[in-house]
């Protein structure tokens, strides 16, 4: 028997067992997500086990791990990179049957709790929205210290059953030869550990100092001036968001990108949207109608976006947590409404290629560097127009928006930064204190300190530290410098300048992204495509020219 044909076998047999949990996982995910049901969560449970157990096979991962090693020799790519991920898949579930199931158990667990947890704060108990409204509205510092700590209570529920998952993913990576769950997760995320500990210490080195600037000559004296209070005395709490992840508001009052969605509600949000993507000749509107859109108890307070079927178009949908109607949403919340959309009609490009097999129909992790892309369209001349700006705001609002992405970007490098820096040393040693390395790496990233007698997990309040594995914001981190090359792709396609490229009425691009660019699937791994598609590797040299070579921080000091 020929190798190819041993591959070929291999793939088949387990697309056969694979296909009909991988379809019932999805369902019973997005039950779940949408409204919280119990039952939904015990069924998702037992799919991901069926699963993992599925991939535990020892003797089909000896086949395998020989396929691996020749898999160069299959003369077939697509049936190579088909190997390369099924051995990928089968190497972290090469556990015992008990660690499995504990391990699928402990991981229920702790989402339900994250998922059920609402903040009680003077006696309201307080929705998604409510927590990210009061950040952005409230001068109150003392109601938004309440806040602030309420929802960072979250991390002592789940600190225990957290640890023990951490402690139980360590164990079955040295089980197979790694370190810790990091590096295993390194090696199955195809990324190179070493490369990555480069690729931050390259973001800090580079950031260090506009960063520093940034914060302590611009956006400190804002916030201290916003809430009427001295730079000294500035906490957590007054950065306006619960991590500084993000631009806070009060750097660009002036600007007030909420104000264009004043005399909108949520539907009509939506509508403008749909509109873009239509204009491109890309249908939205369908995937919408589909989802889930507003809170609901229970539900998943993070916005996320899925498909439930890979074997069906039109089965691609979001679960959000927009403003209920007449209020209008926030700036952020439609563009978060513009990033989830474009993954789903990411997943829609790849389940219309006839040329794709099953195990491919899925997006490397550059998804995160299209969907930010997109974002970054709310953020045009076109777009606030399209809102009712007359040319002259817009053209302003847009011009300024270039300094607050150059802000956003220092904030949002330096905030993963905290994340690879939290989670790579919490793996190494998980018997430290949450609360102190988590403060050690917030002082070292951004330059902030813990509040006075605070003493809580507070790592744990971030949703994808307690709910999914480590190197997510990793993803993001890579799709924010990868960006910066699609953007000169993109607007090369269309003759405009990177910097506020609108893809409005571009229905070519539209083309082209649906039928080539988005439709890869997972033909090649993240890296391999990020050369094909624009001839040359990740480069923060790129990312480092158009933000920090470009005079936007001199524009932002004059």
């Amino acid at each position: 028997v020929s190798l190819k044909s041993t591959a070929e076998q291999v793939v088949g047999e387990f697309v056969e067992k694979y296909r009909p949990l991988d379809t019932k996982l999805r369902e019973a995910w997005f039950r779940y997500t949408s409204t919280g049901d119990k039952k939904a969560s015990e069924e998702q449970e037992k799919l991901e086990l069926a699963i993992r157990t599925l991939e535990s096979d020892p003797q089909r991962f000896t086949v395998l791990k020989e396929l691996y090693a020749k898999r160069d020799e299959l003369g077939d790519p697509l049936l190579k990179r088909q190997v390369e991920l099924l051995y990928l898949g089968y190497l972290e579930n090469q556990v015992p049957a008990e660690k499995l199931k504990k391990l699928t158990a402990l991981e229920r667990e702790v989402q339900e709790t994250f998922n059920d947890y609402r903040p009680i704060v003077d006696g309201k108990k307080l929705t998604p929205v409510d927590v990210s409204h009061a950040f952005q509205d409230s001068k109150d510092a003392v109601y938004l210290e309440k806040v602030w700590k309420a929802q960072h209570l979250v991390g002592a529920l789940v600190e225990s059953k957290y640890r023990e998952l951490v402690e139980l993913r360590n164990e079955i990576a040295r089980d197979l030869g790694f370190a810790n769950y990091v590096e295993l997760t390194t090696t199955t995320s195809e990324f190179n550990l070493k490369e990555l500990h480069t690729f931050y210490r390259d973001i800090k080195k580079l950031t260090d100092k506009p960063f520093k600037k940034l914060k302590e000559k611009f956006l400190d004296p804002k916030l201290a001036a916003h809430f009427g209070i001295s730079v000294k005395e500035l906490r957590p709490w007054h950065y306006q968001n619960l991590f500084f992840q993000e631009v806070p508001n009060a750097a660009f009052e002036k600007v007030d990108l909420d104000r264009f969605y004043a005399g909108l509600d949520s539907q009509k949000a939506i509508d403008r949207t749909n509109e873009f993507y239509a204009s491109m000749g890309i249908d939205s509107a369908s995937i919408v109608k589909r989802s889930s859109l507003f809170p609901k108890e229970g539900k998943n307070p993070h916005a996320v976006a899925w498909f439930l079927s890979r074997d069906r178009t039109g089965s691609s949908l979001m679960s959000m947590n927009l403003p209920a109607l007449p209020t209008p949403p926030k700036a952020n919340e439609v563009s978060t409404l513009v990033h989830e959309l474009s993954h789903d009609i990411n997943y829609e490009a790849i389940l219309t290629n006839p040329a794709l097999p099953y195990l491919l129909r899925e997006p490397t992790m550059l998804t995160e560097a299209v969907a930010m892309l997109f974002e970054h369209q709310t953020l045009t001349k076109d777009w606030f127009m399209k809102l009712g700006a007359s040319e002259v705001d817009a053209t302003s609002a847009a011009s300024t928006v270039q300094l607050m992405d150059y802000v956003d970007q220092l904030i949002f490098l330096r905030w993963s930064s905290v994340i690879f820096c939290f989670e790579t040393q919490f793996y190494a040693d998980p018997q430290q204190d949450i609360s102190t390395l988590w403060w050690k790496c917030k002082a070292e990233h951004q330059f902030m300190a813990r509040p006075d007698g605070w003493k809580n997990p507070d790592a744990l309040a971030k949703y994808h530290i307690p709910n999914g594995g480590p190197l997510q914001y990793t993803n993001y981190a890579i799709g924010r410098v990868a960006n910066v090359q699609f953007a000169y792709l993109l607007a090369s396609k269309i003759n405009q300048d990177p910097r506020g490229a609108s893809y409005f009425g571009q229905k070519d691009l539209g083309a082209w992204l649906m039928s080539d660019f988005l439709a890869q699937g997972e033909r090649l791994a993240w890296d391999e495509f990020i050369t094909h598609s624009t001839g040359k590797p990740l480069s923060i040299d790129d990312w480092k020219k158009f933000y920090l070579k470009s005079g936007l921080e001199k524009k932002l000091f004059q």
